[in-house]
């Protein structure tokens, strides 16, 4: 593909992200922006949630991979799949606990004597072997992974997309850096890499 070609695709293909319910700006990252962030995700999974342990951003680390790597920023109304497992609390090679975004599956184990429900959004089975120490030699971590997004999927000119979620460092990074050109002024905003290969 010619540079104009590519150019004119990529323009498409931001102008499609755009096009989905609650984005609010998009652009794409150059291969310094992408180290930056793949570095500051490296200090950030060392200190995840306020130093409760280690974490892996296998998400980040895919999006990053792809042939062409964009940030967006989306508002409340955009929708990230219910049922997706973007982060998931590993001990000794199993699920020890999840996030989920739907109520009801929060509801359900909130009546669950076996698990225990920390927030809005995250539950945990009650009898996991959590300490310092097995986080510390690396058996229990968080682990934040990448989703697909339907809206897309749809988009004839991209394949092998990944959406992921940047640690809150990445994030400030990425904001002060975009938000004067995208007017980013709307207070409860996320931001969010989606890598992808074109076709």
């Amino acid at each position: 593909m010619d540079p104009k070609s590519r150019r004119e695709t990529l323009e498409e293909i931001k102008r499609q992200i755009l096009s989905v319910k609650g984005t609010l700006g998009v652009a794409e990252l150059n291969r310094e922006q992408c180290e930056m962030i793949a570095s500051l995700e490296k200090k950030a999974m060392g200190n995840v949630l306020g130093g409760m342990g280690r974490g892996k951003n296998e998400g980040v680390t895919e999006s990053l991979s792809r042939e062409v790597v964009m940030v967006f920023f989306a508002d409340m109304n955009f929708d990230v799949p219910k049922d997706s497992n973007m982060m998931v609390l590993m001990c000794k090679g199993e699920v020890a606990g999840w996030a989920s975004m739907d109520p009801d599956v929060i509801k359900r184990f909130k009546d669950d004597k076996n698990y225990i429900v920390l927030s809005d959004f995250f539950v945990m089975k009650k009898d996991a072997k959590l300490s310092p120490a097995a986080f510390a030699c690396g058996n229990t971590y968080f682990l934040f992974n990448g989703v697909q997004i339907e809206e897309f999927s749809k988009i004839p000119e991209i394949k092998d997309h990944l959406v992921s979620i940047p640690s809150p460092p990445a994030f400030k990074f990425l904001h002060e850096l975009f938000n004067d050109k995208m007017g980013l002024s709307e207070p409860r905003i996320g931001g969010f890499l989606i890598g992808f290969n074109l076709r």
